[in-house]
């Protein structure tokens, strides 16, 4: 990587629930992945960075405007298409992505008419993406954006997050997959709510997952 970039998220000695002494830093532009196996503290991390849950101690710093979150969970819209959905998250943001934009960046431009129940889990995914980019967030958290995903929305979603750090978002990511979280700039393991240091940290949170 060619010199330090601006940060944009600064995580500073955070303890949070189980999660303790957690520091890390996205700068702009670049891919940050935590990896970690279940109650790790991925999540309650990004809960943190998102606002979600008070800091016991240590600092959440997030530069420019609020960051866009998109859960594992995903979102509930029953009885609306698509289009409605990304529609109606487009009046609550200021200077949002098109329809079509966020559609097409996501690979739903087909699916704009189907019902929201009419979606597969693969789809709702890519949904949940496309509403957390119609705000174009210089942040964008994302809890285990892979998961549950087929290789050709893996490989959209890979590309869609290459071309937004392209542009200069700062991504925050979790995930349970080695292999993901090796494609990112950075890596922060975690294991049992604390981070994992050493040259063994990747095998710890493999054998964790």
């Amino acid at each position: 990587m060619e010199g330090m970039r601006p940060s944009v998220v600064e995580i500073r000695n955070l303890r949070v629930q189980s999660l303790r002494d957690v520091s890390l830093s996205v700068g702009r532009g670049e891919t940050h992945a935590v990896l970690g196996g279940y109650g790790s503290g991925k999540t309650t991390l990004l809960e943190a960075v998102a606002g979600h849950r008070r800091p016991v101690s240590g600092s959440v710093v997030i530069k420019g405007g609020g960051p866009a979150t998109v859960w594992r969970e995903g979102g509930l819209f029953p009885g609306l298409t698509v289009a409605e959905i990304v529609d109606a998250w487009r009046r609550w943001t200021l200077d949002p992505l098109t329809r079509s934009e966020a559609l097409l960046l996501t690979g739903l431009a087909g699916r704009a008419a189907a019902v929201f129940e009419d979606l597969d889990g693969t789809e709702r995914r890519l949904l949940d993406l496309a509403l957390a980019l119609v705000g174009r967030s210089d942040v964008l958290l994302l809890d285990e954006p892979f998961a549950g995903l087929d290789a050709p929305s893996a490989s959209r979603v890979r590309a869609v997050l290459r071309s937004l750090a392209g542009k200069g978002t700062a991504i925050l990511f979790t995930t349970r997959d080695i292999d993901e979280a090796c494609r990112a700039d950075h890596v922060t393991v975690l294991a049992g709510g604390l981070p994992v240091p050493g040259s063994h940290a990747l095998r710890a949170a493999t054998r964790a997952a």
